[in-house]
Formats: structure tokens, sequence, C-alpha cells
């Protein structure tokens, strides 16, 4: 992937200022310092959908990594994959998925439970999966496995299942406390040292999130695998912390269009075409407080370099 832009937008009430950046290197534009954290992780069950975003480990409002600087994870000026929104990129994007043998194999495989996906409605093609309860979330799934001709499958086969189609839900709410892994432990705040740091105490949120994604070239015989796909989810929190009661709105999404991915026997093929879109608004309300809200874009473009 070659070409990265990065736009933040930030203001109390009133667009106060815009921050962008065009290549490797992030800029230490200020961000509003209560909320400058909610664009480090992605909102809950967000990693059970299909999307760009690394949620996993990483999901729950506002769970922050304290860091000085534009600087990746090992220190580098280059733009880590955890500089980016959500968690970063899931590593499908990032040619971090080998394609080896086998089922589901490789970026983009997806591998399916069958034990739990195998409602087959033979008129719309679909194949329906039990629901799943997560954090008091409810997951729900489908998938249609389609041959290069378009005949709808029950389940998908390894040799001629060449497109798959899912869509996924997330819907619920779900009560986080401190010291819970990926939710609020290390509380949330500015980048800077504790005297900015901010506790949370308790906190109920509400979720209602969807994908859509379709991948096509799974066949065997096939040299490449094309994707495309949306997500969008919406949260809502009600919470109580070291400096009040507060509440917070956190809308993400991200389209990703034809994106393209050489198959390989060995290695770790990345991204050789196609674009990512992704965007996060996050507004905070204090009890003592005006609302502050921030919002950021990122547009990654692929073009077949290794790098960005």
């Amino acid at each position: 992937m070659a070409t990265l832009k990065t736009c933040t937008t930030y203001g109390a009430l009133l667009l106060a200022a815009v921050a962008c950046t065009d290549g490797a290197t992030l800029s230490n534009a200020p961000d509003p310092s209560l909320i400058s954290a909610a664009f480090m992780t992605a909102s809950p069950g967000y990693d059970s959908l299909s999307s760009s975003f690394s949620a996993t480990g990483a999901t729950g409002v506002f769970g922050p990594r304290h860091r000085g600087g534009p600087r990746g994870r090992d220190g580098d000026q280059t733009l880590g994959r955890d500089e980016l929104m959500g968690g970063g990129m899931r590593d499908e994007f990032r040619g971090n998925i080998a394609m080896g043998p086998g089922l589901g194999r490789g970026p983009f495989g997806e591998q399916v439970a069958l034990s739990t996906c195998t409602t087959f409605d033979a008129v719309t093609g679909i194949v329906s999966c039990t629901p799943l309860v997560r954090d008091s979330l409810t997951i729900t799934r489908t998938f249609r496995f389609l041959t290069a001709a378009g005949v709808a499958q029950p389940a998908r086969d390894s040799a001629t299942t060449n497109r798959i189609e899912t869509s996924r839900t997330v819907t619920g709410t779900t009560t986080f406390t401190p010291g819970r892994r990926g939710g609020f432990g290390h509380g949330f705040g500015s980048r800077g040292g504790d005297s900015a740091r901010v506790d949370i105490t308790s906190a109920r949120t509400t979720v209602s999130a969807t994908s859509t994604r379709s991948a096509t070239g799974l066949a065997a015989g096939a040299t490449q695998r094309t994707v495309n796909g949306t997500s969008a989810g919406r949260e809502s929190t009600e919470g109580t912390s070291t400096t009040g009661a507060f509440s917070s709105v956190r809308v993400m999404g991200d389209t990703t269009s034809g994106l393209v991915i050489p198959v390989v026997v060995t290695g770790y093929p990345y991204p050789t075409a196609g674009t990512v879109i992704r965007s996060m608004k996050v507004t905070v309300s204090y009890s003592s407080g005006t609302p502050v809200t921030s919002s950021r874009r990122e547009v990654i473009v692929y073009d077949g370099s290794t790098t960005a």
C-alpha cells in the first residue's frame, strides 16, 4: 500500500480546526484531551464484524494506550498499524496471513464453523448461523457460498466455492467495570501524564453495528482474490468517572473497494490494488462541561508496493 491520508477535525460544538497528514508520518496536531484516545479502539463487538478495524483485544469505549507522540509501537517514525484507527488494520489488510493448505486458509478465506451455520435456504441461497451471545451482545451471521457460475451451495466446498458473501450484526447493551481487560481498567484521557488522566468507574454501552463483505476468487486454481465490503456501527455510553458523570457517542465505519490479494503458494501476500476508507466520530459530554466532538477519516490506497 502506497498512499495514506488521515484527516482529523476537532472542536467544542463548533469546528475549531482541521489537521490532515499525507504520507507515512503522523503530525502532532492536538486532539481534544478528553477523547484523543477514542480512536485507538473499536466499539464493543466490532471484532465480530467483517471490517478493516483490528478490534480483537482492543474493544471498549476509549481504552487508551498513552504514548508520547506519533511514533509506532517499535519507536520508529513510520506509520505503524497501531497508529491507524480502531486498533490498527486487521492482518489480512497488511499481508500478514499466509495462504497455506486447508479450507478457509489465507486472507479473506472466511473460516465458518459448520456446526453452527447449517440452515440453508434454497430459494435465497443464504446459510444462517445460530446467534452468538458474548458480553451481553448478540451476534448474528449469514453466508452465501457460490460457485463461479453463481450456483448457491449449502456449505463451502474447497474446490468449487468461488465467492462468499457474508452479513453480520452486533446488537445489545454491555457493562464495563474497572480492571476488566479490554474495558476501562486503565482509564481514558489525554496523551499526557497522569495529571490529565480520567478514570472510568462504571459505564453501560449500547451497541448497534452491521457489516457486509464479498470475497471472490476462492475456488481451486484462482490466481487472486477480490474483496468488497462495508461496516457501520454506533455506540452510546452512560457512565461515571473520577471527574463526574459522562455520556458519549461514537460512530464508526469503513468501506473496502476492489481490494485484490494475489494467491500464492508460500509467503504472506499483501494487497496489490484497492481502496479502504475508514472514519470515526466521537462526542463526549460531562455533566460539568461543554460537549466535545472529534472526527477522523483515513484513506488507504494499495498499488502493489509493500510499504505505506
